[in-house]
């Protein structure tokens, strides 16, 4: 027999708990109702739920406080939060959190409430229809968890009507997911249009925007469309909008709050329904402290935050991408599919991709190319690759590894002092962390990894210094070609700041 489902109803407002009351109980189903969070608190002991409706703001709680007691206590309760759209941001913070879904107060289309309640008791076959969307779009999520989470959550907000600021470093797939937005929202049978204002001037990009008028501006033989215009009822995707002018910022303010602009030149001011998508890889709130970025605009782009982290904080996902790519390439090539030895996959694991999936993606294809054999081994693969890594194979001036520590004796003419220092340094770096108050893992090792690469350029630098700046000879002594030893200065040209 099919157990009933339960639903909790959580909302100060008696009026929205009755609202839902008469709607599920008119369908079948049981429902309990708390006006605050303690009342919810207890409501969870004593019963089960299959799905919980959760405001964000309750006179003693915080809606995302009772979202994590939920899936703590009832894990397989499905949680929708109530929000209205001033909270938004954190409603998809919600989502990200593992919430099911979000509404927006005042509750207008009661059909498609309806709807979202029956799919919050099938999740199975949610799921399902979410994996065959991304498989159609040739989108790959991955195993990782954050990406999981942010695509389900790209997912939801795809079909409300607001702005989405999507984050990330550059090649982590930013236009993929702004692309697999459009695709999950209404607007999915009208065209995606994607710019990107790095790649104009200011007047330039005014013109692309906005449009012109004839005779505006010497060369403006006629009158132009922006791509405002062209995107009327579609979905606008604009990268890199940290290069936007202060000017230029001010006229897309507009369009967020009105829809409305004016044309080059022009004295008719035009109209368009657009969904706008940004992206960027700055912190726009870091730019917005330093007087770099309107802070209104900022806050209008920033409805909905979506942040893709880079591929070095999702190793696990290296195989799957590659055999993607894979795939991906030998079709469109129409050439039998290879595979890595395992020393070259060994290798492509330990590469940390600072140009991310854009990266991977051209190395597979590259490597694919070159080899002539079945596999593609390690000579296959691009320089950058397999100099890296012979780099870290220790040679007779390099750091050799044993019992967790570093060791300097018997490479170095100060070996022993240096081996001291390092285990001084390595002891007050330990004890001078606090892990209760929280503790940047990846940013800490990220700067090691920085402050690695500075000393060993600081190494050849005065290789080359000894050599009256002959770097062959200098990568002769060091026992690398001139190539490795160019990388290793460019890497290291960074100096490390630890904060």
């Amino acid at each position: 027999m099919v157990e009933q489902p339960v639903f909790l109803i959580v909302d100060d407002e008696q009026e929205v708990c009755n609202f839902f009351s008469y709607l599920l109980k008119q369908k079948g189903y049981r429902v309990e109702t708390a006006n605050t969070g303690a009342e919810a608190s207890r409501k969870l002991i004593e019963h089960s739920f299959s799905t919980a409706l959760v405001d964000l703001k309750l006179p003693d709680a915080n809606g995302l406080e009772i979202l994590k007691e939920i899936k703590q206590v009832q894990p397989r309760c499905e949680v929708i939060i109530i929000t209205g759209y001033s909270t938004v941001k954190s409603a998809v913070e919600a989502i990200q959190l593992g919430a099911f879904d979000y509404v927006e107060k005042p509750f207008v289309d009661i059909d498609e409430m309806e709807e979202l309640l029956e799919r919050s008791l099938d999740v199975k076959a949610e799921t399902e229809k979410l994996s065959l969307a991304q498989k159609d779009l040739g989108f790959v999520i991955g195993k990782s968890q954050k990406m999981v989470r942010l695509v389900s959550a790209a997912q939801k907000i795809a079909k409300k009507n607001i702005t989405v600021l999507i984050q990330g470093e550059t090649g982590t797939g930013k236009e993929v997911l702004a692309r697999y937005i459009h695709s999950a929202s209404h607007r999915s049978d009208r065209p995606f249009l994607a710019f990107n204002c790095g790649a104009f001037t200011e007047t330039l990009l005014e013109s692309e925007l906005f449009g012109h008028e004839k005779g505006s501006f010497t060369g403006a033989t006629h009158k132009k469309k922006g791509i405002f215009e062209q995107a009327n009822k579609a979905t606008l995707f604009l990268d890199e909008i940290d290069s936007a002018s202060p000017a230029i910022q001010i006229k897309l303010l507009r369009v967020l709050e009105t829809g409305e602009f004016l044309r080059v030149g022009g004295e008719e001011m035009c109209k368009a329904d657009v969904r706008i998508i940004t992206a960027t890889n700055a912190n726009l709130a870091i730019k917005v402290a330093e007087g770099k970025f309107r802070e209104d605009l900022f806050y209008r782009l920033d409805v909905a935050s979506l942040s893709i982290p880079p591929l070095r904080e999702r190793p696990d996902d290296i195989d799957l991408f590659i055999n993607y790519f894979l795939e991906k390439e030998s079709a469109a090539k129409d050439i039998p599919i290879k595979k890595f030895s395992d020393e070259a996959l060994l290798l492509m694991k330990k590469h940390p991709w600072p140009g991310n999936i854009r990266e991977l993606s051209n190395t597979v294809a590259q490597a694919l190319l070159l080899s002539k054999n079945n596999e593609i081994e390690v000579e296959d693969l691009p320089d950058r690759i397999r100099i890296e890594i012979a780099s870290e194979k220790p040679g007779k001036a390099e750091i050799e590894a044993g019992n967790n520590k570093l060791h300097f004796s018997g490479t170095l003419k100060e070996g022993e002092r240096l081996d001291e220092l390092l285990t001084q340094f390595e002891q007050t770096l330990v004890e001078s962390i606090t892990f209760r108050d929280g503790f940047p893992f990846e940013t800490f090792s990220s700067t090691l990894s920085e402050w690695r690469d500075h000393v060993v350029a600081a190494v050849i630098e005065a290789a080359i210094e000894d050599t009256y700046g002959n770097q062959a000879r200098a990568a002769k002594l060091l026992g690398i070609t001139p190539r490795a030893l160019r990388y290793h200065l460019q890497k290291g040209l960074k100096k490390p700041g630890i904060d």
